[in-house]
């Protein structure tokens, strides 16, 4: 990776990743990782449950369908004779801390019954392909000080653990983790540039589904094509049931009459679940030249590839998310009727980018919310605290780092866009 700095109204740094071309490990970190490969690792459910219920002190995980899943993944992780031994233990973790949130889940709704009868009160739903420009437009619209968002330390953890309560003694234990993960993370400049995580920041609320061990967010964690066939395999209805239930508790732990700000990138191919759940929703779906989003997805996912991989297989994870994108915006395609007209909107990222308050406001007013003055003041004070380029922007090659050809990929994508008219923003 390099860096250097260019001068606007503010230092920016410009990353470009240079390892897809030549993905070779130093070999002093590759004696390192091949010294532990030898070392044990209990990849099965019920190592990963005994842990759980070893860290919470609980036991009752509710339904235990969700096990069928943990198998799957696991599983696949489990066999890839390709991944580092410390890639492995990181999936391990992740499925643990899930396990872990699921118990806590659990314990938290059976002591409070009332959950069930809260209102998710005609939420506003941004959906679009992962870096279509979700994130930015949801946290810009999550400054408006009529509405409320999911927090990316409630995403990470939605009840507290036994024992733990928040403000109690200062500041809430889940934000404290939450924030140290983030301190951790941003040491990775290139990530902090591409994709602020901070405690505070608005997430997905597909997180909250994590626990039921479904969700497209764990093909972001390992590579999993035969997770990704088992999640398409089935009706993911009664997963957004799991999340919004917990969206649910989150609101009973801080009450509060604000509308709901969401977002999801899986959202795209899977509206007729989120329909089914949120039959009140205004969903508004960001749309992007697919060439951008895939360069951008190709890199960051591909950071991930290089660091887990013991030889890092470029074009099996450019195929991958290829054909996952093309499957995403098929999906948004054939599904998008299924959400009434009054209640959706498509918007251009070239009009995000274009006038970022402007279109806010317009999927505002489309939301029953009126523009106003007081909006306005909130959304410029978001975007003077968070301008373009605070921490860096990347500079991307999609033919020269991915071996692609953009004429070729061009063909591909134009049934989606032929339907909208974005913006191209890779040439050929």
């Amino acid at each position: 990776m390099s860096a250097a700095g260019t001068k606007s109204h503010l230092q920016t740094k410009v990353f470009r990743v240079e390892q897809f071309r030549n993905p070779e490990l130093p070999a002093e970190r590759r004696a390192e990782l091949m010294a532990a490969e030898d070392e044990p690792l209990d990849l099965s459910v019920q190592g990963v449950l005994d842990e759980a219920m070893a860290q919470t002190g609980l036991s009752d995980f509710g339904p235990m369908d969700f096990t069928e899943r943990l198998e799957a993944l696991l599983g696949e992780v489990g066999g890839n004779a390709n991944l580092w031994r410390f890639a492995k233990a990181n999936f391990r973790a992740a499925c643990v801390k899930q396990a872990a949130n699921r118990l806590k889940n659990k314990a938290y709704l059976d002591n409070h019954p009332e959950v069930e009868s809260i209102v998710i009160d005609r939420p506003i739903i941004i959906v679009g392909l992962p870096r279509s420009g979700t994130t930015h437009l949801e946290n810009l619209i999550a400054s408006d000080r009529r509405l409320r968002h999911l927090p990316v330390y409630l995403g990470s953890e939605a009840v507290p653990g036994p024992g733990e309560e928040a403000g109690r003694d200062g500041p809430d234990p889940r934000w404290l983790r939450s924030n140290a993960h983030w301190e951790r993370m941003k040491q990775n400049a290139i990530m902090a540039a591409m994709h602020e995580h901070s405690p505070d920041h608005a997430c997905g609320e597909n997180e909250l589904q994590m626990p039921d061990f479904t969700t497209y967010q764990w093909e972001w964690m390992a590579e999993v094509p035969g997770w990704r066939d088992y999640l398409l395999g089935h009706d993911q209805t009664p997963h957004y049931a799991y999340g919004k239930r917990m969206l649910k508790a989150i609101a009973n732990q801080f009450p509060s009459d604000r509308r709901w700000i969401l977002k999801g990138n899986q959202h795209s191919e899977q509206l007729l679940a989120l329909i089914a759940n949120y039959p009140d929703a205004y969903v508004v779906q960001i749309h992007r030249d697919p060439l951008a989003i895939l360069q951008s997805v190709l890199t960051m996912r591909g950071l991930s590839v290089l660091a887990h991989q013991k030889h890092p297989d470029i074009q099996a994870h450019v195929a991958y998310w290829v054909d996952r994108i093309e499957r995403m915006l098929k999906a948004y395609l054939r599904d998008m009727d299924c959400v009434p007209q009054s209640q959706r909107l498509d918007i251009l990222f070239g009009d995000v980018i274009a006038d970022d308050v402007g279109t806010a406001q317009r999927v505002l007013e489309f939301s029953g919310l009126p523009s106003n003055e007081d909006s306005r003041a909130d959304m410029r004070a978001y975007m003077d605290s968070h301008p373009r380029g605070k921490d860096g922007r990347v500079v991307y090659d999609l033919a020269g780092d991915f071996n692609l050809d953009i004429p070729a990929l061009r063909d591909r994508f134009a049934f989606y866009v032929d339907r909208f008219p974005v913006k191209i923003e890779v040439k050929a």
